[in-house]
């Protein structure tokens, strides 16, 4: 779920949930991040948020790309890829969270497609 939670000292959150190109729905999880932070910031938030996938891998290394994709089906284990995602941006390290995601979304819907660098 997207949204612009506004914590208590007025800065607003957002929630993102996110997932690893390639992986299945059922594989996504959220990172809950200030919306004035940039998308450096969240790339940093979602290597730690799952260390392991992650590993050996630099957090400015990752690609996110903006999506809306609806997760409907939670038990769904088709693999989604960015190849199949018509409407996608890829975000660039300096664009604020604020200006990427300036509309609220409705609820179980994918944000963030991260590609993982080609090795």
């Amino acid at each position: 779920m997207l949204s612009n939670q506004a914590s208590p000292n007025s800065i607003k959150t957002l929630s993102l949930i996110c997932l690893v190109n390639g992986r299945s729905i059922s594989e996504a999880f959220k990172v809950i991040i200030a919306s004035t932070n940039d998308v450096s910031v969240l790339q940093r938030h979602i290597k730690t948020r799952k260390p392991d996938v992650f590993k050996d891998i630099d957090a400015d290394k990752l690609t996110l790309w903006s999506a809306s994709i609806p997760d409907e089906d939670k038990e769904n284990s088709f693999p989604v890829s960015l190849e199949s995602i018509d409407q996608k941006k890829k975000l660039v390290a300096t664009a604020r969270l604020s200006k990427v995601f300036r509309k609220s979304s409705t609820n179980d819907t994918i944000h963030i497609i991260i590609q993982l660098p080609v090795s």
